[in-house]
């Protein structure tokens, strides 16, 4: 992540403090210069929705702005507000009878937590002779990684079918002794396509494994589409075998950032969950997940805007989003040789087989959109929302002027390097 520091050698901590409308004015400028979500120039990671549900999470959050969620188990509203979320996202999962679930700040955390309830569950009931291993489809997010480094655990990455969905024969080949968990996507990050759940799921029960569902993405929205009829495979915990799901409530849950859940099919696993400490002058120290401290603001702003919406308003931003998603790949594939990936989610992806994809990001990128593009087939990424015809116009102009630009030579690597 580069950091933006115009000058190393001044000062940046004032002596003396300033009037807060100077202030005001400096956030705003940075705001400013940020690439701008309402013009539909961020592709990727805004989630807004639509500017009714903008001032719904201001409002909420400002409501919790300095709340300590950590401290919901001593403050009776903010405690049940989290309960009455929870509760919600077991309900839209279909794990709410016997299921428990915790808030966390994002997916890396929820990925984490569930990998580590694996690596505990397995002390008891899998026991490994070397290094526990878990087991993930090429496509996995990369906090699988992240979560294994942390905790001592090895992680394999097995090949993808042809059609890139997750290769159930060569994850189940790739089982040892070593072997605690596997996991599937719903959908996978790279490509939007939702992998075989169910026959992941059998793996793990013939092989007394960890069961997670990666549904960071999809997970409070896939329930909506299935409702519109869309073909969903299952994905949730009606899957017998699955023991863990992560969903971020903060992508189509629409809550201010951060927001995501760890969620469990049994309330069982809160054993494996926790990591309770007592051996300090304290007392006990148990916190819902690797953070200690968490944002008040945000749980308010899930709890306010699943309250608002409800499964009819989340079913029509779901179509909307479709909607949305249908337009711009009728336009994409207009544009000579480019060609989008057909897939699971409301995720596009498109690429072309004579033009540089990666010369078409930086081209996109000096034009003011902040471009999100996949390396391995090179593609580029959207998220669509819920827009307006002018954003969605305008976008698909400016990427047949880029794709014409690369085509005919005048937008070259340079674009890319000034990019990256």
């Amino acid at each position: 992540m580069k950091q933006h520091i115009d000058d190393t050698s001044r000062a940046y901590f004032p002596a003396k403090g300033a009037q807060w409308e100077e202030v005001k004015q400096r956030l705003a400028a940075f705001k400013d210069r940020d690439i701008g979500q309402a013009q539909g120039r961020l592709n990727v990671y805004c989630h807004q929705g639509t500017p009714e549900l903008q001032t719904i999470r201001d409002e909420a959050y400002t409501m919790f702005s300095h709340g300590n969620a950590m401290l919901g188990g001593f403050m009776e509203g903010s405690g049940t507000m989290e309960a009455e979320v929870l509760r919600m996202a077991l309900e839209i999962l279909n794990g709410a009878e016997n299921g428990i679930g915790f808030i966390t700040t994002g997916g890396t955390e929820s990925i984490f937590c569930a990998m580590h309830a694996a690596r505990e569950w397995a002390l008891v009931n899998r026991p490994v002779p070397g290094t526990p291993e878990i087991i993930t489809p090429y496509s996995a997010h990369a906090a699988f990684d992240k979560a294994c480094h942390f905790l001592g655990m090895n992680i394999v990455r097995v090949a993808l079918r042809d059609d890139l969905y997750a290769d159930v024969a060569a994850m189940e080949a790739a089982v040892t002794e070593n072997t605690i968990a596997i996991m599937g996507s719903a959908p996978c990050w790279p490509y939007g396509l939702i992998d075989p759940i169910t026959e992941i799921a059998a793996v793990a029960m013939r092989h007394n494994l960890w069961m997670h569902v990666d549904a960071c993405v999809g997970g409070y929205i896939n329930p909506w589409l299935e409702r519109l009829g869309y073909d969903i495979p299952t994905f949730d915990f009606r899957v017998p075998g699955v023991r863990s799901m992560s969903a971020d409530l903060h992508k189509h849950g629409y809550a201010a950032k951060p927001c995501s859940t760890v969620l469990y099919s049994s309330s069982d696993a809160e054993t494996y969950h926790y990591v309770p400490v007592d051996n300090w002058p304290i007392g006990e120290y148990r916190t819902a997940g690797m953070v200690g401290s968490r944002p008040a603001g945000s749980i308010a702003t899930a709890w306010a805007v699943m309250n608002v919406l409800g499964e009819e308003g989340y079913v029509e931003m779901a179509r909307q989003c479709m909607a949305v998603k249908e337009r711009l790949v009728e336009g994409i594939e207009k544009i000579e040789d480019l060609k989008c990936l057909k897939n699971d989610s409301t995720m596009i992806y498109f690429r072309s087989e004579t033009l540089d994809m990666m010369t078409i990001m930086g081209g996109l990128s000096e034009r003011g959109y902040f471009p999100f593009g996949v390396f391995n087939p090179p593609m580029l990424q959207l998220v669509p929302e819920p827009t307006s015809d002018e954003v969605i116009n305008d976008y698909l102009r400016t990427l047949a002027e880029v794709a014409t630009g690369v085509r005919n030579g005048t937008i070259t690597s340079t674009a890319l390097a000034r990019y990256t």
